[in-house]
């Protein structure tokens, strides 16, 4: 069973700046500049104590991450991609709860 960490700005950087690093050793300079680019991004652009994002967000990150970690990690694309497959179930369930309890005005 794999250790499970909380998703932090700074652990996102760290990763991002892993994958950039494993790309440019495998010569994917292409890969590597694009992890660079979304690093900075978030940490120019992102607040460092921001408000939880919305399940969609999270669902496209996930996506994200797929793509990112088939390249360079094939073990952990099966667990991401789990992973936003409940997500998607969750919010199915969460739009059919909502649709229940919705109160016409």
């Amino acid at each position: 069973m794999t250790s499970r960490r909380p998703v932090t700005r700074d652990g996102i950087i760290a990763d991002l700046r892993l994958i950039a690093d494993k790309a440019e050793a495998k010569g994917d300079k292409v890969s590597a500049v694009k992890a660079l680019k979304y690093a900075g991004h978030i940490e120019r652009i992102c607040p460092i104590d921001p408000k939880p994002p919305s399940i969609d967000t999270v669902i496209d990150v996930g996506e994200v991450a797929a793509a990112l970690a088939s390249r360079f990690n094939p073990e952990a694309v099966a667990s991401i991609q789990a992973t936003v497959a409940d997500l998607r179930a969750y919010r199915l369930k969460l739009v059919v709860a909502e649709r229940e309890t919705a109160t016409v005005h």
